[in-house]
């Protein structure tokens, strides 16, 4: 499948955003509506994303398919001494194609790694087919989470 990623220095098209960006929270936490009013109250997440403005050290990547359609998104900070990633999501019919690797693989390209994230139970296998391993596992918000990191 031919995908292109962009990096997103603002919020280019929350219109096509806001889907994916449910459609993780749905997968996470069983509800969009549950996982938008936690995303919202404790991170401020939705304000966040809606008026997002790149910093250097931050990464909004958007995967298109050839259509020029959002099929994927991911975003992700540079720490002092690794690259957090707080979300990555690709819509359900694209799965299993490849991008959400061509995404990690272009974040560790510009900001580098190691790469950092907490992880579902749904995700974790998939991020251990891209050579992520578990540091810690924990439970918040009745969800089991795992710490994994990439070298």
């Amino acid at each position: 499948m031919d995908v292109r990623i962009e990096r997103w220095t603002r919020m280019e098209d929350f219109d096509s955003f806001f889907p994916m960006l449910k459609g993780m929270l749905e997968a996470i936490y069983g509800s969009a509506e549950k996982g938008l009013k936690i995303y919202q109250e404790r991170y401020g997440a939705i304000d966040y994303y809606k008026h997002y403005k790149a910093l250097p050290n931050s990464y909004l990547l958007v995967a298109k398919n050839e259509k020029g359609e959002s099929v994927g998104f991911l975003y992700a900070r540079r720490k002092k001494n690794h690259t957090y990633l707080y979300d990555i999501f690709v819509k359900p019919q694209y799965r299993k194609k490849g991008i959400a690797k061509k995404l990690i693989e272009t974040l560790e390209r510009l900001a580098g790694g190691p790469i950092r994230a907490d992880a579902h139970e749904g995700a974790l296998k998939a991020f251990q087919k891209m050579g992520f391993k578990v540091l810690k596992e924990y439970f918040e918000d009745g969800i089991r989470w795992f710490l994994i990191e990439k070298y």
